[in-house]
């Protein structure tokens, strides 16, 4: 992550999910290929000499998806046993960021009562049902799969949908965190501030700072 996003983890003790339809990809809780067919084919199609107005399948399942859009709240991580080189240049596009590491079981039971979903990665829409919200939320397409991604996830139930970017959920790194690394790139000053941030905001995790393990140079 950003340094930026990073002081604002430690400052506020907050989580931030961004609201899904801000993610960037178009493609999130996509309704689509076999899926859509067989939605479409379990509603019938509307009367045209009856004089009630009505919402045909393909109308319902888009309001229906774009609303779970704007209700559903998502913060990304990476299930991977290592570093990844791509994630540091899409996440940290400056060379004064961070990553920081948990374990699954202490992120699932962190952020209660969100769910935690590990991601899989298919064509959208292969198979014929009626996808749940989670089905949606925890899919993406093969090009991401080098993400390796679990998310968190909340949804908000309120009528109507709230018209907020985020949702920011109660989260204090010191109790939940196992590691900070500091950017490959990034030289001794950056690391030097994050460590004066650290100490500031959550002096217990002083001792859980290094550098990435990408920084490590050859032996010749």
């Amino acid at each position: 992550m950003s340094f930026a996003r990073f002081v604002w983890l430690l400052q506020k003790k907050r989580l931030w999910l961004s609201r899904s339809d801000l993610l960037g990809d178009p493609w999130e809780i996509a309704l689509a290929g076999d899926q859509l067919a067989h939605v479409i084919s379990r509603h019938p199609p509307r009367d045209i000499l009856s004089p009630e107005p009505h919402e045909g399948a393909r109308e319902r399942s888009e309001r229906i998806t774009k609303e779970w859009r704007r209700r559903t709240y998502v913060n990304c991580w990476s299930a991977s046993k290592h570093e990844s080189d791509a994630l540091w240049r899409i996440y940290c596009r400056s060379v004064e960021g961070v990553a920081i590491q948990t374990t699954f079981a202490e992120l699932r039971d962190s952020v209660e009562p969100c769910a935690l979903f590990r991601v899989t990665y298919d064509i959208p829409g292969k198979r014929k049902v009626t996808p749940t919200l989670s089905d949606l939320v925890s899919k993406k397409r093969p090009m991401f799969e080098y993400e390796h991604e679990v998310r968190v996830v909340h949804f908000d139930d309120a009528e109507p949908p709230l018209e907020i970017p985020g949702y920011p959920l109660g989260w204090d790194s010191e109790k939940n965190l196992e590691s900070i690394r500091v950017h490959p790139e990034a030289d001794d000053s950056f690391m030097e501030t994050v460590r004066g941030v650290v100490g500031q905001y959550a002096p217990a995790l002083l001792d859980h700072i290094a550098w990435s393990d990408m920084e490590t140079p050859p032996p010749f």
